[in-house]
C-alpha cells in the first residue's frame, strides 16, 4: 500500500465533543501541534463534517442528539467515509463499553482524562495505520534532509545518498557539535551487524564527504576520537536563507 504524505497542516482532524471547553483544549494543542482540525458539537453534527477528506477523528460517546457509537456505526456504513481512523475519547470506561466502540468500528478507545501527550501519540498510531504519513525535514546550513523520503539537498540539488550515509549525516546533524567514536556510530548505524568493523565507518564517511560538496566541511574529524557535525563555522550563504524558526545551534526539525 503506497504511504499518503501530507504536511501536518493539510492533515484534518474532526473533534466531537459536547463539552465546549474540552473540545477547545484538544483543538488548541493540536493546531499548535500543526494539525488542521475541526469541532463538531453533537452527532448529528459530526456526521455532517464527517467529510471523506476528514483524515481522522476523536470521538466522544455521550453526545447530544445521536451518540458516539451510533455516529461511528453510519460513518462505517457510508463507502466515503468507512476508512476515517476514528478514536474514541470518552468517560465511559467499562470494558463492554470498550468492547462495543471498538466492535462497531473504533480503531482506538482512550478514557478520559488523558494527557496530550498519549492522545498525540495514539493520533500518529491512528494515521500510520492508515497510511498518512507527516513530512518531516531536517534543514540546517543549506542542506535539507526528506526523513520520509529518504533523500536529502544541498543549496536544492538532490545529493544522491545511500540509506547508510543519510543515516550516518542525519544521527550527526541531530547531534550537533558532540563528537561521536566510530565504534558509538556503528552501534548506532550498525547495531545488528557483526562482519562490520570501524574501517566501514571511515569508508562511509569518505564517500558520504564526497557527495556533500562545500557542505562537507561541516563533518569534522576529531583527532584521536571520531566524528561530529559542527556547525559553528560560518555559512556564506545563510544570510539568504528565508527566514525560520531555528531550534539550538541553528537546527529546524519540522514534523509538518
Amino acid at each position: 500500500m503506497v504511504q499518503k504524505s501530507k504536511a501536518k497542516h493539510e492533515i484534518n482532524i474532526l473533534i466531537v465533543e459536547d463539552e465546549e471547553d474540552i473540545a477547545e483544549v484538544i483543538a488548541h494543542f493540536l493546531g499548535d501541534v500543526g494539525y488542521n482540525v475541526d469541532i463538531a458539537y453533537d452527532g448529528q453534527q459530526a456526521l455532517k463534517k464527517g467529510h471523506p477528506w476528514t483524515d481522522l477523528i476523536l470521538l466522544d460517546v455521550m453526545l447530544p442528539k445521536i451518540d458516539g457509537f451510533e455516529v461511528c456505526q453510519q460513518l462505517r456504513s457510508k463507502v466515503e467515509t468507512e476508512k476515517i481512523p476514528i478514536i474514541f475519547l470518552t468517560a465511559k470506561d467499562e470494558d463492554e463499553d470498550q468492547v462495543r466502540g471498538l466492535m462497531l468500528g473504533g480503531d482506538d478507545y482512550l478514557t478520559k482524562p488523558v494527557s496530550m501527550e498519549v492522545l498525540l501519540a495514539r493520533i500518529r498510531a491512528g494515521l500510520r495505520r492508515a497510511q498518512i504519513g507527516e513530512v518531516e525535514t531536517i534543514t540546517t546550513m543549506g542542506l535539507t534532509i526528506y526523513v520520509n523520503e529518504y533523500r536529502a539537498e544541498f543549496q536544492g540539488i538532490d545529493l544522491g545518498l545511500t540509506l547508510t550515509e543519510l543515516e550516518l549525516l542525519s544521527f550527526l546533524i541531530r547531534h550537533p557539535r558532540q563528537a561521536y567514536r566510530r565504534k558509538e556510530l556503528l552501534d548506532v548505524i550498525w547495531p545488528d551487524s557483526k562482519m562490520v568493523t570501524q574501517r566501514t565507518v571511515d569508508t562511509h564517511m569518505k564517500n558520504l564527504r564526497e557527495k556533500l560538496g562545500n557542505f562537507a566541511k561541516y563533518i569534522e574529524t576529531v583527532r584521536g576520537v571520531g566524528y561530529r557535525f559542527n556547525d559553528a563555522i560560518s555559512y556564506e550563504g545563510e544570510a539568504n536563507e528565508p527566514d525560520q524558526k531555528k531550534g539550538p545551534n541553528g537546527l529546524a526539525i519540522s514534523h509538518s
